[in-house]
């Protein structure tokens, strides 16, 4: 009787969470619009609000990065920046190019140039000021995919707000940029010189690793990092649909005091369960030439039923992981010094009106975690109004959000051992949808974005 009043304790705790406005609903649009000179914004698709979605936001001083990636015509600038002003939220905020126009602005020719970008996802921000997203190269246009140049991955010093790097990432670690949605970052804690950057690929289904100090790069491949294809079926707002996304994200944990290596928690995007690796590991080239990793690479656990993620992140400070919940609307947490279980996670916040499709999460330096959703559903397979707010940053202080639940470090943990996979019956874990449209990679109502897509097929590419 006392674990069960213990665990209705923490249960409780978790929904005063979500009632106590200890969230901050600090951006908020119905539309992007860009602060570029008219003319550009007069040229035939030179700007075309409805298909320009954020793809991912990222807090450093005061200042938001935000990413709109060019899976439509008509995107001005694809990395842009937001000034916060109190009070919150900051309604329909004009976004600036960042870090000017030039580099963002696309040539009538659609030519390569490595003075310009063309498609970025979610940012990070290091803790040396600095930064760093991928560059796809390409435009991700239904029915009209083009690659534009080669992917790279670019570095931005945030006190002159001038690009200090780029590296074209070589055909040998990847084909093209398609799938390259998400970076993390590993910097070394004494020098900012010493940086390896991982980067998901959702769609061949590889890591790829960036060596900075020695500018080389290299991929791993895992039959972890594919979707589980009992997982790849959705129910957002009322649509089913189907996705095969692969490896969607990676968090790092704190340096090992001993090796200085991290443990680098991943998942795929069609996916309730997480794996790890040594960033050992990772950072061996050699290593990503083998054709069987041995034990390098484990089974975490099982995050629960509808829990696929698409982003997560580490917080150093307190060891808790929170993770995007795509189907549920909402928000988890999981302190690494737990059993990984379902028993020992909680939501800290959930809002079934304004979260459709948490897109993105990160954890800035203030001991925060920031939040995007996009309503990229609704576009893909509804309707996108835009005279309705579709797009959302949230931030809540980490310490008060977890606070009296079973991820803050202070409680005890509600089962002593890890879930390795679903119910004892399976049943969370068959779902399957029947759809007749099988245009483009993950099927659903609408298709996929493979090359097969019709201009009346939007795709779905997440």
């Amino acid at each position: 009787m006392a674990k069960v009043a213990r665990v209705a304790l923490l249960l409780l705790a978790g929904l005063v969470a979500l009632a106590s406005g200890q969230v901050d609903e600090v951006l908020k649009w119905q539309r992007v619009e860009y602060d570029v000179p008219a003319e550009v914004l007069q040229r035939e698709n030179g700007y075309i609000p409805i298909g320009n979605i954020p793809m991912g936001a990222v807090h450093h001083k005061n200042r938001v990065f935000v990413a709109v990636a060019r899976r439509r015509w008509g995107i001005p600038s694809t990395l842009n920046v937001v000034d916060l002003s109190p009070p919150f939220p900051n309604t329909n905020v004009i976004l600036k190019p960042y870090p000017n126009f030039a580099l963002n602005e696309l040539r009538a020719d659609l030519q390569p140039d490595a003075n310009r970008i063309v498609t970025v996802y979610r940012p990070r921000v290091d803790r040396c000021d600095r930064l760093w997203f991928v560059d796809t190269g390409m435009m991700e246009i239904p029915g009209n995919f083009t690659v534009v140049q080669r992917p790279s991955v670019w570095s931005i010093d945030l006190n002159t707000n001038e690009p200090i790097h780029r590296f074209e990432i070589p055909k040998e670690a990847v084909e093209t940029g398609y799938g390259l949605t998400s970076i993390t970052l590993d910097v070394d804690p004494s020098d900012c010189e010493k940086v390896f950057v991982y980067i998901s690929d959702l769609q061949t289904y590889r890591m790829v690793v960036y060596d900075y100090a020695n500018r080389r790069a290299w991929r791993f491949l895992h039959n972890y990092f594919f979707l589980n294809p009992l997982e790849g079926d959705y129910l957002i707002q009322g649509i089913n649909f189907a996705w095969d996304d692969g490896i969607f994200s990676i968090a790092l944990g704190n340096p090992d005091p001993v090796t200085k290596f991290r443990t680098a928690y991943f998942h795929a995007l069609s996916s309730n369960s997480e794996f790890t690796v040594s960033t050992r590991v990772l950072r061996n080239e050699t290593a990503s030439q083998r054709s069987w990793h041995g034990t390098d690479f484990q089974l975490l656990g099982y995050r629960g039923s509808k829990s696929q993620s698409s982003i997560h992140a580490f917080d150093p400070e307190t060891g808790v992981i929170f993770f995007a919940l795509i189907q549920q609307n909402a928000i988890l947490c999981w302190d690494s010094n737990k059993p990984f279980a379902p028993q020992n996670m909680a939501i800290v916040y959930k809002n079934d009106r304004d979260i459709v499709y948490p897109n993105d999460l990160s954890i800035d330096q203030n001991g925060y975690v920031w939040f995007m959703t996009n309503s990229i559903i609704k576009l893909l397979y509804t309707q996108l109004n835009l005279d309705e707010f579709n797009f959302f940053v949230w931030r809540a202080n980490i310490k008060q959000i977890i606070k009296g639940t079973v991820c803050d470090p202070a409680s005890p943990p509600n089962v002593n051992s890890a879930q390795r996979f679903g119910d004892e019956n399976n049943n969370d874990r068959v779902t399957f949808f029947e759809f007749k449209d099988k245009y483009g990679p993950g099927g659903g109502p609408y298709g996929g974005w493979g090359h097969g897509n019709g201009p009346n097929r939007p795709g779905r590419r997440p």
